[in-house]
């Protein structure tokens, strides 16, 4: 059993392509994200939210390389392919592994203010984001 969250992360991998397909986890994610404040998914997380239906008529992204998967398999999904970082409201959705350290930090500055996520940042030794442009040049469509 689950206790009640605010926050919600789902997170990527190779596994998603199955989870996404897995009724279990679409009904826990469907419910839980009926009650959290901030739902995010961190790289090809977004194929579980979206196989939900919780990325319809947003915007949203992923991994560069499932970028056009997610566009195929939910076509009223928005996806943005030049940001590293996707906040849509109450949803965030970011590129790949190492953005959802950045996705973490906005998480942070939502909760608790954009100075405690750069004294956060600094304690990590981590460069807070100057830009949500993608960290990867990708091939436009």
């Amino acid at each position: 059993m689950c206790p009640p969250l605010d926050i919600l992360v789902v997170p990527g991998g190779w596994g998603t392509r199955a989870a996404m397909h897995d009724p279990a986890l679409q009904a826990f994610v469907t419910a839980r994200a009926r009650q959290v404040e901030i739902l995010a998914s961190v790289c090809t997380g977004a194929l579980i939210l979206g196989q939900a239906g919780l990325l319809e008529g947003r915007r949203a992204t992923t991994h560069w390389l499932a970028l056009d998967l997610l566009r195929e398999s939910f076509p009223r999904v928005h996806v943005d392919r030049a940001s590293h970082v996707v906040e849509d409201g109450a949803v965030l959705t970011s590129a790949r592994i190492a953005a959802g350290i950045d996705l973490a930090l906005k998480v942070v500055a939502r909760c608790y203010g954009e100075a405690v996520a750069h004294a956060t940042a600094r304690y990590m030794e981590y460069p807070f984001p100057d830009s949500n442009a993608r960290r990867v040049a990708l091939e436009t469509r």
